[in-house]
């Protein structure tokens, strides 16, 4: 008797269970969806909306997409302060982090946003945070960005020669680019002109390398090491050469390069850019200056 009376009072309890799982997972999924919208209308700059789905209940700082943006994330690299304020009132964290542990600082200096940069600062934005490969935003505004971004960062606290998990600093960064007038500024505000990264490279190396030839002579001219080697035994003339750059390997014989430096293997920058079958005109400058 016990048996029969008590069966449908589990099945019952059982049902409302289920119902009230199914109940959550529905409003679950009902806010994910109000979250992706804030992050659209964050994206947009539409504060309207901002504002309309916030009072509905999004959550501003649910993270969305397969890369984790929050909507500060979104307003960041849309460029608008508005939005991005009412965020803040709002309590979105400003230091919060992506799936690759980029900030909303981050995004702003990429996309080139001074007023946006200025305003996270000023509330608290952790101007040398670090992502999952060890950048911050100076480096990744010295890589990508822009020369006014450079200066507020660096104005902030920015640590100018701070390393990514690959050695590699801002300067290095900006030599790879080839933006002259970051590497400039880097320089006044006292980045390490000889760093090396983990593969022993410096930033002469990295501008030889990407062929920029101003940004060779300022480095030249501020005391880069022409001869320094890498852990391949490999100096800027042999990288330039390599790449075929004509420019930059006149400029670096005419600042001293040793023409017959050895790599670890004991070749010449001669020996390597007859091996890769480069230009004429590389091998006859560098025949030109004494090459054997």
């Amino acid at each position: 008797m016990v048996f029969r009376t008590s069966w449908p009072v589990v099945c019952k309890s059982k049902m409302m269970a289920l119902l009230m799982a199914v109940v959550a997972l529905w409003a679950s999924a009902a806010m994910a969806g109000v979250n992706e919208d804030l992050c659209l209308a964050a994206w947009h700059g539409d504060l309207r909306e901002v504002k309309r789905l916030i009072a509905k209940g999004a959550d501003v700082n649910a993270k969305v997409s397969k890369y984790g943006l929050t909507a500060l994330m979104h307003a960041s690299m849309n460029g608008d302060r508005e939005v991005m304020q009412e965020l803040l009132s709002k309590g979105a964290e400003v230091n919060a982090k992506n799936n690759d542990g980029r900030t909303a600082l981050m995004f702003a200096s990429i996309w080139d946003h001074p007023q946006v940069v200025q305003e996270l600062l000023s509330r608290g934005a952790e101007v040398n945070a670090k992502d999952d490969r060890g950048e911050t935003a100076l480096m990744l505004v010295s890589l990508h960005g822009d020369r006014q971004v450079v200066q507020q960062l660096l104005s902030m606290g920015a640590e100018v020669n701070a390393k990514n998990i690959q050695g590699k600093t801002a300067l290095m960064l900006a030599s790879t680019r080839g933006d002259r007038r970051v590497v400039q500024l880097l320089l006044s505000k006292g980045a390490e002109i000889n760093a090396k990264d983990d593969e022993s490279k410096t930033a002469l190396m990295f501008a030889s390398i990407h062929g920029d030839r101003q940004v060779v002579q300022e480095l030249l001219s501020k005391g880069a090491e022409v001869n320094a080697k890498d852990d391949e035994g490999k100096t800027a003339l042999m990288l330039a050469s390599m790449h075929d750059d004509r420019q930059v390997v006149q400029v670096l014989l005419s600042r001293g390069a040793e023409v017959n430096a050895r790599d670890n293997q004991g070749k010449t920058a001669l020996m390597l850019v007859s091996r890769r079958g480069v230009h004429l005109g590389v091998k006859r400058l560098l025949i030109k200056a004494g090459a054997k």
